[in-house]
């Protein structure tokens, strides 16, 4: 009879209430993990499966794989696995329930949590929220008043209307430290005023660190107000922008402005635009082009592009036009690149921003920047064209040169052979002349390598009965009646797991399984590495019970060191014969 050695100690989606549990494997039903994740990440479909950069590691060569007929996917490098849920839970780090909710959005099946299974977690940053949140109310309301004329007089003068303002919750900051003021009034802690970056604090005298400013707030990924942006109105000599320093809830490199508002325009429109100021998104937005997030002048972080990924897959770079730009736009596309990512390039002339050109072109006309877009290959080439005097040989062969290494990178065989040709046209070079080149400087894909640990005998055994066990029911009956212990601990906490899962459904089938394992990621991923594991799909009893009867000599050859252990200590003679007879015992059973 099986000996249960590690406690029962499931939580959650169980837990729940069986309408819930029903709900899960309805939503589960309904999702194509192959669609969900594309939404995430370029695929390439290579037979039945697709194949994806996995985001879970450094990873250049594909190396995930997706299954449309299992439904998960599995990562051969690194070994991240699981079931659409598991995959958003990683991706976005989220909670399993959060990652249900997400998934069930995404395939309109609606889905509600009882107070006893919500996963909403208090949030100990609720009070800088909530602090945020008043201000932001206090500078809008500030638009209301007599002193706010000359900043109403800016606004109208940028085409920013009164639901502009409402959209974009703009306010104006005056010079008389009025929010301070309120905010004491409200007994909030100085010092954590002053931290978050609200208030100011020289020799104990508490100051509004925003005078004198149109108030743009900035979001968080939900849009919560976590910082401001003022901007001068009245032709100061001080700095045009002044920005809330980073806190605790305000880390610019992890946010990207407008994020919330642009996530269903993004999916609407199946792009992104991607710009470097909030004031180019008030500018777009007024054109009435909504996908589109800001960097807010910072140079892309890896957060940032798997942000900007989550949005769509189709990325538009469209950066201020002046060399700063040119500079921020090469960094964004390495950053991009690294997680799968081939933007398109706009370069705008007269070293114009977005904002600026459509005050100044028209909307029209950034449409047709938006239409012709260009390509990383492109971009490459307008870049280091500027740098080349085309009348000195030695330099058009530095030019051909780092272009053909760019070439070689491109696995789209249309785009290499058409920048090739456009290389010939400008170079003056032969066509023939810079393939060869190419086939010089051809970097030959390296697929990884799949190394597995060496394991002894036992473990494949273990891990063999641990694959039929997945794969039948009556494997898994065997296994209750048979196994009263495994010697690799995470394996036995797996079977386990099935037996108990197997023992309450009346019957096994791994997506539901994977379930039931929730957020157990290191059993998921183990499981998922068992099950890619390349042994026949058929079996017979006769070979599970070997592999009973190898699981079974392994822990009697333990059993068995172990007391031979004990004998070369003991001292004690009476002990030590009765420890020899016990040893005579388990040899004869070796020898059976």
């Amino acid at each position: 009879m099986f000996l249960k050695i590690v406690a029962n100690n499931i939580i959650g989606v169980f837990n729940m209430n069986k309408v819930n549990y029903e709900k899960i494997i309805e939503i589960q039903k309904k999702a194509n993990i192959v669609d969900i994740i594309s939404d995430y990440l370029p695929l390439e479909q290579k037979g039945k499966n697709y194949f994806a950069v996995c985001p879970f590691h450094d990873d250049h060569n594909p190396s995930m794989s997706i299954s449309q007929d299992k439904q998960i996917f599995n990562c051969f490098v690194c070994h991240s696995g699981g079931n659409v849920f598991n995959f958003i839970m990683k991706y976005e780090k989220i909670s399993f329930l959060e990652a249900v909710k997400t998934v069930a959005k995404k395939v309109n099946i609606p889905f509600e949590l009882n107070s006893k299974t919500s996963f909403k977690k208090e949030d100990s940053n609720k009070k800088y929220y909530d602090i945020y949140k008043l201000a932001n109310i206090y500078y809008q309301n500030n638009l209301n008043t007599k002193l706010a004329e000359g900043a109403i007089k800016y606004l109208d003068n940028r085409n920013i209307n009164n639901d502009i303002v409402k959209h974009f919750q703009i306010g104006v900051a005056f010079d008389d430290n009025s929010l301070s003021k309120l905010l004491l009034s409200k007994n909030y802690n100085k010092e954590e005023l002053t931290s978050i970056g609200i208030l100011g604090n020289k020799n104990d005298f508490i100051y509004d660190m925003f005078k004198n400013r149109i108030i743009f707030p900035l979001w968080d990924l939900e849009g919560n107000t976590v910082g401001f942006s003022g901007r001068v109105y009245n032709n100061s000599d001080e700095s045009k922008y002044i920005n809330s320093q980073e806190s605790v809830i305000f880390k610019k490199g992890e946010l990207l402005y407008n994020y919330h508002n642009a996530l269903e325009y993004s999916k609407k429109e199946k792009g992104v635009i991607v710009v470097e100021g909030f004031m180019d998104v008030v500018g777009l937005y007024i054109a009435g082009i909504n996908n589109v997030v800001a960097t807010m002048g910072t140079a892309i972080t890896r957060d940032q592009a798997i942000l900007i990924k989550k949005l769509s897959p189709n990325v538009i770079l469209c950066f201020d036009g002046d060399k700063a730009g040119e500079e921020a736009t090469i960094l964004a596309i390495k950053e991009l690149d690294n997680i799968g990512i081939k933007p398109k390039i706009i370069r705008l002339p007269d070293n114009l921003d977005p904002d600026d050109y459509l005050k100044k072109f028209g909307v029209k006309e950034f449409k047709k920047h938006l239409d012709n877009a260009l390509n990383i290959m492109d971009f490459r080439l307008l870049v280091e064209k500027k740098k080349i005097n085309f009348n000195d040989s030695n330099e058009v062969s530095k030019y051909i040169r780092n272009i053909v290494k760019e070439i070689v990178k491109n696995n789209d065989e249309v785009v290499r052979d058409l920048t090739i040709k456009k290389l010939a046209d400008e170079t003056k070079v032969e066509v023939d002349i810079i393939k060869k080149l190419v086939r010089e400087n051809e970097i030959v894909e390296v697929k990884p390598v799949i190394i597995r640990p060496k394991i002894n005998k036992t473990i494949t055994a273990e891990e063999a009965l641990l694959y039929y066990m997945l794969k039948s029911e009556e494997v898994i009956q065997i296994y209750e009646k048979e196994v009263s212990y495994l010697s690799n601990s995470n394996l036995l906490l797996l079977a386990n797991k099935i037996l108990d899962f197997y023992f309450e459904n009346k019957k096994f089938d791994i997506n539901n399984f994977l379930i039931y394992l929730e957020d157990n990621q290191d059993l998921i991923d183990l499981l998922i590495k068992i099950d890619s594991y390349d042994l026949p799909s058929e079996f017979n009893k006769g070979q599970i019970y070997d592999y009973i009867k190898s699981i079974d000599m392994s822990i009697l050859k333990e059993e068995i060191n172990t007391l031979k252990s004990k004998i070369k200590v003991e001292n004690d003679e009476t002990k030590k014969l009765k420890l020899l007879e016990k040893l005579v015992k388990l040899k004869s059973r070796e020898l059976e």
